[in-house]
Order: C-alpha cells, then structure tokens, then sequence
C-alpha cells in the first residue's frame, strides 16, 4: 500500500498550492507591468495568470515523472539501507530538483499569459525594492505601489528587462 501511496502524494503535492505559488513569483526585485492598466485589469490579470498557471498539469512532465520513479525506487531500496536510498536519489535528482524544474514550467507558463496580455517584466530599481520590502506581504499598500509602478509608461520603458 506505502508504494501506491507515495506516487499519489507525490501527484497531489504537484497540482497547486500556495506553496507552489511562491515557487512561480516572478522574482526578486522583478515585476511585470502593462502602460496605464487600471488597478482593477491589473489584479485580475495576476490573478488569472497565476491561478492558469499553478493549475498547470505537470503529471506528465520530467519533474513529476523524476519525482514518481524516485518514490518508486526508494520504496524497493529503502529495505537495502540508506546508502541504497541515495545513490537512487543521486540518480534521478533530489526532489528540491525536481521542485525547482517543475517551478520553471509553471513560471514560464505565467510569464506566457502576461505577455499574451501585454505585460512587460522589468526590474526594480534598488529604492523601489527598498521600499517594496517595507510594505507588508500582501497588504493593499504593497498592491496599490506595485500597480503605481507597473502602470508607469516610463518606468517601464526605462526598466523593462530583455528577457522576458
């Protein structure tokens, strides 16, 4: 039972979650801004964006796959003892790995509904961060400085970065 048990943790710690949202931010000192978005298109924008993207179907990719067999494989060394156990995660890749790939298909997968949208990445400048930093994790003030600077044309303009 313990080895059909794990694949389906595994399955289920994939699909979204609030921990896997923070995996999919766009960044430190990063944003993504659209010239003269209203507040209101702005959060409803991220929102969707975000929500399309840790509801990603990541059951068929090489993270969800890697993390599958490793589960899989421990479960029949795990009986060998612990150096069994890691040479099988040495292998296939730690799960902080696989985490971390799977992230870049859901970050990518955001980034492609904001561009679709119109939305630009650009970088903070460091008194931005700064003062992003001081206003408190989600609060509506932190919202309302992001939107100010994401709405800015010239802000955009001047700190849009090339990769995005």
């Amino acid at each position: 039972m313990r080895t059909l048990a794990i694949p389906a943790i595994l399955a289920a710690a994939l699909a979204a979650s609030p921990a896997s949202a923070s995996r999919i931010s766009p960044g430190l000192q990063t944003s993504w801004g659209k010239p003269g978005v209203s507040l209101e298109r702005y959060w409803i924008d991220s929102a969707e964006c975000g929500h399309q993207a840790a509801n990603i179907d990541l059951s068929d990719t090489d993270p969800a796959r890697a993390l599958v067999l490793a589960s899989r494989m421990f479960d029949i060394y795990s009986g060998l003892g612990s150096a069994s156990s890691m040479i099988t995660v040495n292998r296939i890749g730690s799960p902080e790995i696989q985490w971390n790939r799977a992230a870049t298909i859901m970050r990518r997968d955001l980034e492609s509904c904001l561009t679709e949208r119109g939305y630009v990445k650009f970088k903070l400048t460091k008194g931005q961060a700064r003062h992003l930093k001081a206003l408190a994790a989600g609060s509506l003030e932190r919202r309302k400085y992001l939107h100010q600077l994401a709405s800015d044309p010239t802000v955009l303009a001047e700190q849009a970065m090339q990769d995005a």
